[in-house]
């Protein structure tokens, strides 16, 4: 038995909801699915709309913490449902980790003092989600029922730039465009492919109508010359100089195989799987978010919804549950006192690294469960530029540029907008030691590091320069962490325990669901928990 379980098995007696976690701890969650199917109670598979509900709340009492993406659809199905739902929340704001940034947002990291964005009117940038997938319908079925518009995310331009540094030939410290690295790559491996299976250079034998088929594609995918089989320029790869009513234009030659092998493998391992041959599914097309932020649909739309229902910059302190409620306190916004408000059920949408701060009388198994789930370190800078120079000189709009820097990351440009006098870029985004190492900093100079790191691809950043707003979110008070980082073993073990309610308290959030680092890993996971709670109350 490992330490997790044997952990689980100390003190409390063994009850239903106790059996379920030590089977989790020790079978993972195909386990609990089993005993859950011989129950009858099978947990629900991936929906694209929350279920059918039969039956009312009639007044149960609720109460809701947390405003992330979890807590609001959660809150918006009891409120329709009939409950009487409270909903408390620690910021001044709706949306937890989904954040929009403004002028005159503001902001506080630990040790960091206050942060506040002086951008001009008009300037948006989200510092959390900012991107959503076409089949997260979750995030759909909420943008269709509360009207929120949405646009097109451009998650990938072939037109952005590519930058490598530190590596071998003579494209080191150069940037390239996207689409010729990819034309010469494509090109360069078709080549030697077609090449190969010209001189039956294959393990798995195939018949000759066969390679004549494969030769043929490879021509036509790697833009080869039919006769000779090697890889030539084309205006696939783009033109230096584009034509016009006197030139048919000029197109350079690729960039030499031996320069550019170094160069595309540092960047493919920088990038993370987003160049890949097939853009991993979660970055495939049409991606999306709502016209002018994410906030469209959860400080404006969600919180329309809930109106008075919802007590913003009320932090909870303590949850305590008794066999027959569950009181919650936590400090008023006005007159930051103590205030204790009294319900039947809660559900938690505080993240599990905030949630370790708040006094809960939860048992052993839930406890040890919480505190097994690390959160990832991260941190994103939105800048705002007098103007848009990555569209007037450099014929960008929107997508994102990619870097083997791995302090500075991604660069990505708005979707919205094109041609105005000024906006916002995602100018810095990076992820463990290096968000370490960057929060670390006071503002000011995380920003001049952005700036410097960031000209060696648009060196226009300095001259345009507004000002910039980050956020660390392992710094962020209500957050402290950007997602949780589960191993493939951790959640085999704990995510059965965490589903599961302790009492009368209800976990809801990502870390609850298997699509992780995404709003619609909550939004499944507070249908989950809600149709937990309802079917409880209809059977009570």
């Amino acid at each position: 038995m490992d330490k997790t379980a044997k952990s689980l098995t100390k003190g409390s007696p063994m009850t239903r909801r106790r059996f379920l976690h030590l089977t989790g701890a020790a079978l993972g969650s195909a386990g609990v699915l089993n005993v859950l199917n011989a129950w009858g109670q099978n947990a629900m598979d991936g929906l694209t709309e929350p279920p059918k509900w039969d039956g009312n709340g009639n007044g149960t009492k609720v109460i809701v913490i947390g405003t992330g993406a979890g807590g609001c659809p959660a809150a918006y199905e009891l409120i329709n449902l009939g409950y009487d739902v409270t909903i408390i929340e620690a910021r001044d704001r709706v949306g937890g980790h989904v954040w929009t940034i403004r002028g005159g947002s503001s902001g506080e990291e630990y040790g960091k003092g206050v942060q506040t964005c002086d951008w001009p009117e008009g300037f948006w940038w989200d510092a959390g989600p900012s991107r959503v997938p076409f089949y997260h319908n979750g995030f759909f079925h909420y943008c269709r029922e509360l009207n929120v518009p949405l646009i097109d995310h451009k998650n990938l331009n072939l037109n952005g730039w590519v930058y490598a540094e530190n590596v071998d030939g003579e494209l080191n410290a150069t940037k390239i465009r996207l689409h010729e690295m990819q034309a010469d790559m494509g090109g360069y491996t078709s080549q030697y492919l077609a090449q190969a299976l010209d001189q039956n250079a294959l393990d798995e034998p195939l018949s000759e109508e066969d390679l004549e088929h494969w030769k043929s594609y490879l021509i036509n995918w790697g833009i080869l010359n039919a006769n000779d089989l090697t890889y030539r320029k084309s205006d696939h790869r783009g033109f230096a100089v584009l034509p016009d009513v006197h030139s048919p234009g000029t197109i350079n030659d690729p960039y030499p195989l031996r320069d550019l092998l170094p160069f595309a493998d540092s960047i493919m391992q920088a990038a993370g799987g987003y160049l890949a041959a097939t853009a991993t599914f979660d970055w495939q097309t049409t991606m999306v978010k709502p016209k002018g932020g994410m906030d469209a649909l959860y400080d404006v739309a969600f919180r329309e919804f809930f109106g008075d229902r919802l007590h913003l910059n009320s932090p909870v302190t303590k949850i305590n549950q008794t066999p027959d409620d569950v009181t919650v306190t936590y400090t008023d916004s006005e007159t930051s006192e103590p205030v204790e408000i009294t319900g039947d059920y809660v559900m938690c949408n505080i993240p599990l690294s905030a949630l370790l701060k708040v006094s809960v009388n939860f048992d052993e198994p839930m406890k040890t469960a919480i505190r097994s789930v690390p959160y990832a370190m991260a941190l994103r800078m939105g800048i705002g530029f007098k103007r848009r120079f990555w569209e007037e000189d450099d014929w960008i709009y929107g997508g994102q540029s990619f870097t083997n820097i791995s302090q500075l990351g991604i660069l990505g440009y708005p979707d919205d907008n094109y041609l105005s006098e000024g906006g916002v870029m995602l100018g810095m985004y990076n992820f463990g030691t290096n968000a370490a190492y960057v929060s670390s900093m006071p503002y000011d100079a995380r920003a001049q590091l952005a700036l410097s790191l960031g000209s060696k691809v648009h060196p226009q950043m300095k001259d345009e320069f507004i000002s910039a707003f980050s956020v660390a979110w392992h710094l962020e008070p209500y957050s402290l962490g950007a997602w949780p980082s589960f191993t493939a073993e951790s959640r085999e073990q704990v995510m059965p325990i965490l589903q599961e309610p302790d009492g009368r308290i209800y976990l809801v959030g990502e870390h609850l669901s298997n699509v992780n680092a995404w709003m619609e890993g909550a939004v499944q996971a507070a249908w989950m928990q809600v149709d937990k709670l309802h079917t409880r109350v209809m059977q009570s």
